[in-house]
């Protein structure tokens, strides 16, 4: 018989009688089944790993049912228990002389140094996959471990865990890099502001010398942009982070394999790649301490004008952030305490500019009521405006001081608000009998529509898809059960529902889910004293407890998204521009916190001549509206 003959025989008998029904390659320690079929000790080890919730096999040939023979033994050792099939062992063994067959496994891994070997070994030492050769010429160092393929998935199995542990450590590592750095770019960010509103100061009081200043003040400001910029250091720890993502996630993926050589492949360019990435983040060589800029300027430089020429404006230091200037402001969002630090300490804050008051008291008439302002929307080139005391809707121009226009007289009326994309307004009257009105504002103010309402409905703020949300105060009759823990010395108690134009109720959040006892204190009476919606849905409240004030953010799921303590007592919230401005009663300021890119706050304004206690706030067209219940309404100007 030819030579090619007996290889295409041997190649015959390997292919249909000495492969493995499940891997498809040569078998390796074949073991015999009841069945008479012959299966790969590893594979069938896996078979019963597979199927062992049922203390039973099938086999891949026939599938002939095989039971286990008691329920506490191993798969391994259920493997290992079935006799070694010795023929096909001399089988292959007779068939082995050319190495060649042994090639056309679709696994097999040829060795580098010895083209003729297959690979079936690692070594664990040096991280390499080797043929047996190696193993005895080039692996025989205290270093070296070599293991048999066959004998080495435990061990790999557990090299792999270890490098995917140290590659967590390293991703944590780089993205912490990027969470200080943000948030000291932060800062840097709020002190470059800073020195910008002072220098536009200086140009304002020394306006002869504005050529002058204008040169210097730019010179300042470059300064300022170029003490440190960590875009490109964001930009490189992201790619770090993002190759050990792919790192990680081929370790993941190989862990799912049962195939040890794929492992071991993922297992021998670990060492390389960790130290590759390892060796990029120690080179970032970021600093821990956060800075802020300052500027201090020159007061001769204010004071003489003689000598101005001469004075320098001002020094720009670089100094680490001192906590006296910055205050630490907390909040919750998903479950997670976060601490927020920036220059909004309410003496620090900045000053708004007075725009257009209006001032509705008795004169002329002995019996004439003050006016009690309690709700506002601006409308076209109107203010329309409640005045709770008289029970009228009074609307007056938004740009000329007391220019009353008309009114309307409605019995209980206490809010306001627009109706998307009409010339309507919506108005509560929580009165004796609550009713809900739908206003005409063309040429005058004029009742379209009355529905009468089973609750008293009091704040109102449009939400989108024509619906709003109203804030409902309760009696304890009304109330189908009575919370435990409430105390109902003063009789009410505060939910919100989502409505439509015509009142009716489409979703019911009760004070128990938006007031339940928390880290913040039982629920007080009257817990909800304003609100606002926000363009995705979302309702911001304004809520107070026994012991805590805070504004929180519930989305019409029925979810609490995120609160946010502010240290302060909390009253009148609005959203316009992609921030939430809240009136703080203690400092005196409105807060503004940016809702794009996270929560955080960005700025603080103080309200000169104000006094009142702020309880709603309006924010529309760079116009800032209070109205606290008094009988004025003061308008300010967003610089």
């Amino acid at each position: 018989m030819s030579k090619i003959m007996q290889r295409r025989l041997a190649d015959n008998i390997a292919s249909d009688h000495l492969s493995c029904p499940i891997c498809k390659d040569p078998l390796q320690d074949p073991k015999l089944l009841p069945c008479d079929h012959t299966i790969c000790c590893e594979c069938l080890t896996q078979l019963i790993h597979s199927s062992r919730r049922y203390n039973k096999f099938s086999c891949p040939v026939d599938r002939r049912e095989i039971r286990a023979p008691s329920y506490n033994i191993s798969a391994e050792e259920w493997a290992n228990s079935f006799p070694t099939d010795d023929l096909a062992i001399v089988l292959l063994q007779t068939i082995a002389g050319d190495v060649t067959m042994k090639a056309k496994s679709k696994n097999a891994i040829l060795c580098t140094e010895h083209p003729q070997s297959v690979c079936d070994f690692f070594c664990f030492g040096c991280y390499q996959i080797i043929c047996s050769e190696c193993a005895v010429e080039n692996h025989r160092s205290a270093e070296c471990n070599c293991k048999n393929f066959k004998k080495c998935a435990d061990l790999a199995r557990e090299k792999l865990e270890d490098a995917s542990d140290e590659i967590e450590n390293l991703i944590s590592q780089g993205q912490e890099i990027v969470t200080k750095e943000i948030g000291k770019d932060q800062l840097l960010m709020q002190s470059r502001q800073q020195i910008k509103n002072t220098v536009l100061r200086l140009k304002s009081i020394v306006y002869n010398f504005e050529k002058m200043v204008n040169r210097k003040s730019l010179d300042i400001l470059n300064k300022v942009e170029s003490v440190v910029n960590v875009e490109e250091l964001q930009k490189k720890t992201e790619e770090i982070v993002t190759d050990l993502k792919q790192v990680r996630d081929e370790i993941e993926y190989s862990k799912s394999q049962t195939s040890t050589k794929d492992m071991l492949t993922v297992l021998s360019n670990i060492p390389k790649n960790l130290q590759r990435n390892t060796d990029r983040l120690n080179s970032l060589g970021v600093s821990d301490d956060p800075i802020e800029i300052k500027l201090e300027l020159n007061e001769m430089f204010l004071n003489l004008y003689d000598t101005l020429v001469d004075q320098p404006i001002g020094t720009v230091h670089v100094v680490r952030a001192d906590t006296l200037y910055f205050e630490d402001t907390e909040a919750t969002i998903c479950n997670q305490r976060i601490k927020f630090s920036s220059n909004v300490l309410p003496s620090r804050a900045l000053e708004l500019e007075p725009f257009l008051q209006i001032k509705d008291e008795p004169s002329g008439q002995e019996n004439k009521i003050a006016a009690r302002f309690t709700g506002l929307t601006l409308h076209g080139h109107a203010i329309i405006a409640i005045d709770n005391a008289n029970f009228k809707v009074k609307r007056f121009r938004d740009t000329i001081k007391d220019h009353f226009i008309d009114e309307i007289s409605i019995p209980g009326v206490y809010d306001i608000t627009n109706i998307h994309e009409n010339d309507d307004v919506l108005v509560t009257s929580p009165g004796t009998q609550s009713r809900l009105f739908r206003l005409s504002t063309y040429k005058s103010l004029s009742i379209i529509s009355e529905t009468v309402t089973d609750k008293a409905y009091y704040n109102i703020s449009r939400l989108p898809d024509s619906a709003f949300a109203v804030i409902c105060h309760s009696r304890p009759s009304s109330a189908t059960k009575k919370r435990a823990n409430f105390d109902w010395s003063r009789g009410v108690t505060s939910h919100i529902d989502i409505i439509n134009v015509d009142g009716n109720v489409l979703k019911h959040f009760s004070e128990s889910f938006l007031c339940e006892p928390t880290e913040f204190g039982d629920p007080f009476i009257m817990p909800l004293k304003s609100m606002c919606c926000l363009p995705n849905g979302t309702i911001v409240a304004s809520i107070e407890t026994k012991t805590h004030s805070f504004i929180s953010c519930i989305n019409q799921n029925g979810r609490v998204k995120w609160t946010y303590n502010l240290n302060d007592t909390s009253e009148g919230v609005s959203f316009y521009d992609g921030k939430i401005y809240v009136f703080l009663r203690e400092s005196q300021v409105v807060r503004v916190l940016s809702v794009e890119g996270g929560l955080k706050p960005t700025s603080t304004f103080r309200l000169p001549h104000y006094i009142g206690d702020g309880s709603s706030l309006i924010v529309r067209r760079n116009l800032l509206t209070v109205i606290d219940k008094t009988s004025s309404i003061k308008l300010y100007k967003l610089q």
